[in-house]
């Protein structure tokens, strides 16, 4: 492989390997224990391995060997932290920080040159930031320093062209002292902010409407699996998420009882609709969409569910995947209530991208494929 490779622990349905495979990475893998999570995962990195797996009983060594190498480039994941707990200021082996545990424990087999560790903003403050320093001194046992990122840094998917507010942290470990990763620059500016070009051009924020009103109108309990488009793109986010894909996939809406489609056709937009419900809220179509999540254990048809703001109706897996910037070609595996929960837990590929650009900028460009603007999320070769 001729690129920089990354390995992905905790993968998800792939939206952080898919924003570095759109920077000229190489995705040598994705494990998850989720097995639809892993299906998604292989159609948006068709040439990567897959391994479903816990990692808490997963050997290293035999992932480098199915690999082929032990060499790594970049190893990226998002072990759940809540709940952590310390024993003095060290994390031990309390079960509730296995997970983290066993992220550290591939990263200090591998060696990467640079982890990436995503996770909640709320972990800066959990235990009056103890949390996030145990953190900091478990990842620098194992050699690793953070230069400009200082441990830990939270960054807005809406600044990176992501029709969302969903606010992320991110820890950024460099193994070489003499190895620099700026911050990457904001490109969109949130809708409070004025939209004067005093720093370089910065863009309006991409709002809902914008991402998603050229899906075809479904209602409620209607939609398909797998249908055509009914009208051309209308914005350049549109055109971005559709590239060459001439399938809508997973684009049902749940069917509602009368009740709730009263409540949800009188809700005003970006307003709750369920008032039992704080995730229940109508999108604003002249704004970015709130941070969309995973459904509940119950997949309920309110409980952390986008209502949209003129079909009357849930959002589907597909609006939130264009809210989370996902392209069209990819499909979702698995029952709905998962679907939501891949699209719901994924780091956004264009927040990713956006990293994964800064730090492709350490790597040596005339060993590497350069990575090509022009081709964004195209599906790895």
């Amino acid at each position: 492989m001729n690129s920089p490779t990354a390995l992905d622990l905790f993968c998800g349905a792939g939206g952080l390997s898919l924003g570095f495979a759109a920077a000229g990475f190489g995705i040598l893998a994705g494990i998850d224990n989720n097995p639809h999570a892993c299906q998604t995962f292989k159609t948006v990195h068709p040439e990567a391995e897959v391994l479903r797996a816990d990692l808490t009983s997963l050997d290293p060594a035999k992932v480098a060997q199915r690999l082929g190498t032990n060499r790594v480039d970049v190893v990226l994941g998002g072990p759940p932290c809540q709940g952590m707990s310390l024993a003095g200021k060290r994390l031990t082996d309390d079960p509730r920080n296995r997970l983290f545990l066993e992220y550290v424990r591939f990263v200090d087999f591998f060696q990467p040159r640079f982890l990436l560790m995503e996770n909640v903003a709320g972990l800066l403050s959990m235990q009056s930031g103890a949390i996030n320093n145990a953190i900091v001194a478990e990842l620098q046992n194992v050699g690793y320093s953070f230069d400009a990122w200082l441990g830990a840094v939270r960054l807005n998917a809406v600044a990176y062209g992501v029709p969302q507010f969903r606010d992320r942290l991110f820890y950024l470990g460099l193994r070489s002292p003499t190895d620099k990763v700026s911050i990457p620059r904001a490109t969109h500016r949130a809708p409070t902010t004025p939209l004067i070009d005093d720093d370089g051009g910065m863009l309006p924020s991409v709002t809902v409407s914008q991402a998603i009103d050229d899906l075809p109108v479904v209602p409620s309990g209607g939609g398909a699996d797998e249908m055509p488009y009914d009208a051309p793109p209308r914005t350049d986010y549109q055109r971005m998420m559709r590239l060459d894909s001439d399938t809508v996939y997973n684009h049902e809406p749940p069917a509602h009882t009368e009740k709730l489609l009263r409540m949800i056709e009188v809700a005003a937009p970006g307003s709750s609709v369920d008032p039992n419900y704080n995730d229940s809220k109508k999108w604003d179509p002249s704004a970015p969409s709130f941070t969309v999540k995973a459904l509940g254990a119950g997949g309920g048809s309110t409980n952390r569910r986008a209502f949209h703001y003129r079909d009357n109706r849930g959002s589907t897996v597909r609006e939130n995947a264009r809210v989370q910037s996902f392209p069209d070609r990819i499909r979702f595996c698995g029952p709905k209530t998962d679907q939501m929960t891949q699209v719901g837990n994924a780091v956004p590929p264009l927040l990713a991208e956006a990293i994964a650009r800064e730090l492709h900028k350490s790597f040596v460009l005339g060993s590497f494929s350069k990575p090509q603007s022009s081709t964004r999320f195209e599906t790895t070769r």
